[in-house]
């Protein structure tokens, strides 16, 4: 069970650290973590470094004070905390609600975990660990050792990301993302086939450009590409954020479609709702305009 630091633990530290002992030896000390030890020094330490115990405690103290201020000024206006608390959802950050009421988010955020944890659930990511890339080994496929690289992509044209989702059914949702925009397209597959990916894409205005990884849903390029007219590019192996924008995307799906999620009990209605909502919400890397307002000024296509 985590505790705070208290005016002990600070003294021991600023003695150790006078003795110049490590992190871990004064986690050992005082039952903490080293990097708990490290977080302290870097919260609570004077400008010009140094770590006193009395002046840490006192940073402390009034940084609890002002946070527990910060809470009452939405625990005391019954209004606004339900309209935060209507407005917070899977898709809509604090970030976005703060924007929208003209307050500050970390104020939203103090005020969820000190008087409403319920809503942690609502949170982005919900306190879970982002996942690390690059630890996993696959098979290597023979189609993708042809393909075009994302370094000889052109640096105009609309371009467009893609990927798939999956859940714990054969079914998957095919995302593409503009690149500019961050306006969004989701179809609902029957499974993560390349035959259906092409069945789906086939049918479909496609932009330019587009970039994906390099799946065997994608295996299809080519055919993709002389039914569609559409120039297809892929990005490196283990190098996620050569499709940032999509593997952002994809994140925020996960907030209502999570990994242990089954596509087979909705429709592609259900999907479109979804996007829908994402496409209408502000984003804060859009100057607080939505995907769709940023998409219909600087993309021609529909």
């Amino acid at each position: 069970m985590y505790t705070h630091f208290n005016r002990d633990d600070r003294s021991v530290i600023s003695s150790c650290l006078r003795m110049g002992e490590s992190y871990s030896s004064i986690g050992e000390r005082i039952g903490k973590n080293k990097g708990a030890i490290f977080r302290e020094i870097q919260r609570n330490k004077d400008k010009d470094g140094a770590y006193d115990a009395r002046r840490a405690d006192k940073r402390a103290r009034e940084r609890r004070k002002h946070s527990k201020v910060k809470c009452r000024k939405i625990e005391n206006n019954k209004d606004l905390s339900f309209k935060i608390e209507e407005r917070i959802d899977p898709l809509t950050s604090p970030e976005v609600v703060a924007y929208e009421l003209g307050i500050s988010h970390e104020t939203i955020y103090s005020w969820i975990y000190r008087s409403r944890p319920d809503l942690k659930q609502q949170l982005p990511q919900r306190g879970k660990k982002r996942r690390r890339y690059g630890s996993k080994r696959s098979k290597k496929q023979g189609w993708t050792q042809n393909v075009r690289s994302i370094d000889e992509k052109p640096e105009t044209g609309e371009c467009w990301e893609g990927d798939t989702v999956k859940g714990i059914t054969k079914e998957r949702l095919l995302t593409h993302v503009e690149q500019k925009s961050l306006f969004t397209r989701v179809d609902l597959l029957p499974d993560g086939t390349a035959d259906a990916v092409h069945a789906i894409l086939k049918k479909k205005p496609l932009p330019e450009i587009i970039v994906y990884d390099r799946g065997p849903e994608f295996a299809l390029w080519k055919m993709i590409e002389r039914d569609t007219g559409a120039d297809i590019y892929f990005a490196y192996p283990y190098h996620p954020w050569e499709r940032g924008k999509n593997e952002n995307t994809n994140g925020r799906l996960r907030r209502v479609f999570p990994k242990k999620f089954n596509f087979s009990k909705i429709n592609q209605r259900d999907v479109d709702g979804v996007v829908w909502v994402m496409n209408h919400t502000p984003r804060k890397s859009l100057s607080w305009r939505t995907p769709c307002t940023v998409y219909g000024k600087c993309c021609t296509s529909s």
